[in-house]
């Protein structure tokens, strides 16, 4: 009596042990779809194709007039506050 008791407390303990069940794998989470601010010349085209004119600053003014300042740090920041990184050919913004 005194085995099958120390089995199944050992038994108990080893199950308490082991890791629980993973759950299933679902879809994956997709990736947020980046937008793209080109540089053509002195002119910046925008995601929806929209074009305007950077000043001596780095700036531009928006078809909405909002205006996109550049930063010290030579990214975009957009009126919302989000920042578009440099990426050599242009910005990628969130």
């Amino acid at each position: 009596m005194k085995k099958s008791i120390a089995v199944l407390a050992l038994a108990t303990s080893l199950a308490a042990c082991s890791s629980p069940p993973r759950p299933p794998v679902g879809e994956m989470p997709r990736a947020t779809p980046t937008k793209r601010i080109a540089i053509v010349g002195s002119e910046v085209v925008l995601p929806d194709g929209s074009r305007s004119t950077m000043d001596a600053s780095g700036g531009f003014v928006l078809p909405n007039g909002e205006r996109v300042r550049r930063d010290g740090r030579g990214a975009l920041v957009l009126p919302n506050g989000n920042r578009c990184l440099p990426d050599g050919t242009g910005y990628v913004c969130p």
